[in-house]
């Protein structure tokens, strides 16, 4: 082989060479999957006890786990929600980093790893850093995860955004009260006006049926009592949870001093929480705290339902309660829409108006209301204006065939939230607050209940 020769070889050789490299290599802005390699070494529960997350480039949060308990440290010294903060110490301990997706700095924010309003998690012991890191945007079950001053964009599995995107009242823990449900044994509610009513259960047995509330005091009537109302109570007691914080709010406009409203649950260990619920702020929100704690909480309207209880709200809600089988007919009054239903035999007819021809499917669900009619509560202001009871919108009548039985409803007006009905059971001196959907359900159009 001459001189010349070889070196072509060797040059045609070095193109070959250069040709496969350049396939192999990647996109610019792209990397292939790095192995073994990873940006930072594995995070175990021991190799760290801090996070400092900053939202948006200005919320700072500092926790810190000591034991089993998390705290806030930064801004302000707080419990932290410990499910939240649990969470978010746990997911770090399971990272696992796949690709580069991207070392392009102009494509950060593309994966919300921006240095201005990228998440941004330090992992510290103590005061020293583990590491830190901006967190992304999750795609395919992917997060993507970018270090601190580094421009590589890593796609890692095990943890996601939304467990460190909190700003700090989303750390800070919004415990009204915590118990175990079962371990309550007795349940006080007293009113500012001066109603109360105390209730209380057994210890359970090791056989037998679960023990019931039973009323011990009551300032008024609740015979027949509603088992479901303390329980619900209980219940929601046991994990209640705020929806914000009123850090700033004064005496003066929370009412808290004299609260509204005092409920107080007593432990089978002879513990007690008591919770006081003051003003209302806005058309949703109230003012609630615990009583052996400043701090001053928000709740929102339905969040309070399940407790703000009067004594009253404990009786029985039954309005009327007739199986489909007893009934012999029902009389609806409701201005052009009025109708009466009565059965013939073995089916149902509509007797009024005259000539009218009812769908059998809609008068099934007319006649199916009445079993288990019930109000959802009392109206603390019985007054005709406030009801509309003094000229009622409509009235419902309903026959049995059993003697003594059957039912007159009268409709009032809607109430201020529009989700309800007053309604006044014969002429019963108190009024219930009745579902919409469960008295619309009889007071059908006319239109509607004709059979097309």
């Amino acid at each position: 082989m001459n001189r010349k020769t070889l070196i072509a070889g060797l040059v045609f050789a070095g193109l070959i060479l250069a040709t496969v490299l350049l396939l192999r290599s990647p996109e610019k802005g792209t990397r292939p999957a790095q192995g073994p390699a990873r940006p930072i070494a594995k995070l175990t529960a021991d190799s760290f006890d801090t996070l400092e997350t900053t939202k948006g480039g200005k919320d700072v949060t500092t926790l810190k786990k000591e034991g089993d308990t998390y705290k806030i440290v930064k801004p302000v010294t707080y419990p932290a929600d410990k499910d939240a903060a649990k969470l978010a110490f746990e997911a770090l301990t399971k990272i696992e980093f796949g690709n580069i997706v991207s070392d392009q700095k102009s494509r950060q924010s593309e994966f919300e790893l921006g240095a201005a309003d990228g998440l941004r998690v330090k992992v510290m012991k103590g005061e020293t850093v583990v590491a830190d890191l901006r967190v992304g945007k999750t795609t395919n079950q992917m997060t993507m995860v970018r270090l601190e001053g580094k421009d590589e964009v890593w796609s890692a599995s095990g943890f996601f955004k939304y467990q460190f995107d909190k700003d700090t009242a989303g750390w800070r823990d919004k415990s009204i009260a915590a118990f175990d449900e079962k371990d309550a044994e007795r349940l006080q509610i007293t009113a500012k006006g001066g109603s109360k009513i105390v209730l209380s259960k057994p210890a359970p047995r090791d056989a037998g049926p679960a023990p019931e509330w039973q009323v011990v005091e009551s300032s008024v009537k609740v015979e027949p009592f509603d088992k479901t109302v303390a329980s619900g109570v209980a219940n929601q007691l046991a994990t209640w949870k705020a929806n914000d914080f009123a850090d700033s709010a004064k005496p003066e406009e929370t009412g808290l001093d004299a609260p509204e409203l005092t409920v107080t649950v007593s432990l089978r260990s002879g513990k007690q929480q008591t919770v006081l619920v003051g003003k209302k702020k806005g058309d949703e929100d109230f003012y609630v705290k615990s009583a052996d704690s400043p701090q001053v909480f928000l709740v929102k309207k339905y969040n309070l339902e399940r407790i703000n209880k009067r004594p009253i709200e404990f009786r029985e809600k039954t309005m009327c309660n007739l199986k489909s089988d007893e009934l012999t007919e029902v009389a609806v009054n409701h201005g052009k829409d009025s109708f009466t239903l009565a059965k013939q035999g073995g089916s149902w007819k509509a007797t009024k108006p005259a000539s009218f021809t009812a769908d059998d499917s809609k008068v099934t669900g007319i006649t199916g209301s009445f079993a288990e009619f019930k109000g959802q509560g009392f109206a603390e202001d019985n007054s005709p204006k406030t009801t509309g009871l003094a000229k009622p919108s409509a009235t419902i009548a309903a026959k049995s065939s059993v003697k003594g039985h059957g039912c007159l409803l009268k409709v009032g007006s809607e109430t201020s939230d529009k989700n309800g009905y007053y309604v006044q059971v014969d002429s019963q001196p108190d009024i219930f607050i009745a579902q919409k959907w469960s008295v619309d359900r009889v007071l059908v159009k006319l239109d509607d209940l004709k059979k097309k």
